[in-house]
């Protein structure tokens, strides 16, 4: 029996591959898998599944700060799909906080920060990064979450990811979630862009599969066909799958986009 562990992105290319391509391999002996080190939609999931069908799923949720904090089992995948597990370290090492330190309630988006043994003491010769990262001895590295009666966390977005529209809070992991449904749709991410009135707007950057092809009406449509309408992206455009900036790990990199949409303010903000 095979184990394999991957990263989300890695997944999703192997799952783009052309029917013929995987048609010529075994997969019937991948026993385990494991996914981790980012959010993994709910649509690649459900595309694991139905690929590697005598595999069962883990699904890890940590950091290089913090280690391994939640684990969701095979048997939880489909039931609590969207969820990356309960704690793994034990009762009482997440703690969800507002901005003013308070634990909020199950349901409530909060900060998640966690404690365990397999917490850091810091980042090298940077006390500032690492005061704003701990609260005593709990750690943060930014995430948002909110966890609902039965203990299961439900990553909402980086902090720093966060769009503020018309005073509405928008996560882009959700918008992502919505475009990622639309099977033209390799990967994804969303991000702020300035606005005139609204401050940000809503903006998807999309890599379509191999020969398709797709418009800016199309993916707004489909959007607000599926979500509340200040949500939506109010502008879409599309990559080349080698042109979406990433880490070492496949990881998008949200920055660099923020980044490019601003140095491009002129073809960006919306009016």
């Amino acid at each position: 029996m095979t184990f394999t562990s991957l990263v989300p992105t890695h997944y999703i290319m192997l799952l783009a591959l052309p029917p013929e391509v995987k048609a010529r391999y075994d997969v019937s002996r991948v026993g385990k898998l494991m996914i981790s080190s980012a959010p993994a939609r709910k649509d690649t999931k459900l595309a694991i599944l139905a690929y590697f069908r005598n595999g069962k799923l883990y699904e890890l949720y940590g950091s290089t700060e913090t280690g391994w904090v939640t684990l969701l089992r095979p048997d939880e995948q489909i039931a609590r799909l969207g969820s990356v597990g309960r704690e793994w370290a034990g009762s009482g090492a997440i703690k969800l906080l507002d901005p003013d330190g308070r634990e909020v309630a199950d349901g409530e988006v909060g900060e998640l920060f966690s404690r365990t043994a397999y917490v850091f003491n810091g980042y090298w010769k940077n006390p500032e990064k690492t005061g704003e990262a701990f609260r005593g001895d709990w750690c943060s590295v930014g995430d948002m979450a909110r966890r609902d009666a039965d203990g299961y966390i439900w990553l909402v977005d980086r902090k720093s990811n966060m769009i503020i529209s018309g005073g509405e809070n928008i996560y882009p992991s959700e918008v992502e979630g919505v475009l990622g449904a639309n099977p033209k749709v390799k990967d994804v991410a969303v991000i702020g862009v300035p606005h005139d009135k609204w401050g940000e707007a809503v903006h998807g950057v999309i890599v379509l599969h191999e020969g398709q092809q797709g418009s800016e009406e199309e993916f707004r449509t489909w959007c607000k066909q599926r979500m509340a309408s200040f949500k939506c992206p109010q502008t879409v455009i599309f990559l080349a799958d080698h042109d979406m900036p990433r880490t070492a790990t496949g990881k998008i990199l949200h920055r660099v986009l923020r980044e490019r949409a601003l140095a491009a303010a002129e073809n960006l903000v919306v009016s």
